[in-house]
């Protein structure tokens, strides 16, 4: 049995999962009253406990007798986390093609929701599913630390993400194409091919970005 999630847990998951994320919250201060609305059923100690716990993952800056600040995407946060995403995803596909161990049954049924989710008015569900695709293939390699240090920037890739339809919204079909060309170059297990489709992926990514 799951064990009950704390009052923190929940407040925590609610700002992390849907309002980080919402363009329309960056830029924006919350009030601890206004998060303990919003989620229901809980006090001002959990939401506090939250936003702290956001504010030391450096997603949410804590400003005193204003509230909690939700800062908009910065060309320096893609950046980073950009160049991130090339290191760690492009060793990720050296080591599965070495070990064996290509996830291409979770990363083709990631990217096969991906494909589900792309009408208008799903962009969340897509960026969700696009993260998922990624974590899959890093999660593969059977790193922990490697699995735990990606996987907690997940709210950071998912705002990103967003960002990027909002700028290009017609490039959903595109990274639906750059996924498969990925899957094809792991499938190959060349790992020059493998890592040129995950790179070429990311560098289009941030130019879809680069007026952010």
């Amino acid at each position: 049995m799951q064990p009950t999630p704390s009052n923190r847990d929940r407040v925590y998951k609610f700002l992390r999962d849907e309002v980080l994320p919402d363009p329309s919250q960056h830029g924006s201060f919350l009030t601890e009253d206004q998060v303990a609305e919003r989620v229901g059923g809980t006090s001002r100690t959990p939401v506090r406990e939250a936003l702290l716990l956001l504010a030391s993952e450096g997603l949410i800056q804590l400003v005193p007798r204003h509230g909690a600040y939700i800062p908009p995407v910065t060309k320096q946060e893609i950046n980073e986390a950009l160049e991130y995403r090339s290191f760690i995803e492009t060793k990720a596909a050296e080591l599965v093609i070495e070990r064996g161990s290509v996830p291409v049954e979770a990363m083709e049924l990631a990217l096969k929701h991906q494909a589900e989710s792309s009408d208008a008015g799903h962009e969340r569900e897509f960026v969700e599913w696009d993260t998922e695709f990624h974590i899959a293939l890093v999660r593969a390699v059977g790193n922990s630390l490697m699995t735990k240090s990606y996987t907690d920037l997940r709210a950071r890739h998912v705002r990103i993400g967003i960002r990027a339809l909002m700028n290009t919204p017609e490039r959903q079909a595109a990274v639906i194409a750059e996924h498969q060309a990925i899957i094809d170059g792991l499938r190959s297990n060349d790992p020059e091919k493998a890592k040129a489709a995950l790179l070429s992926h990311i560098h289009t990514t941030a130019s879809g970005l680069a007026e952010a």
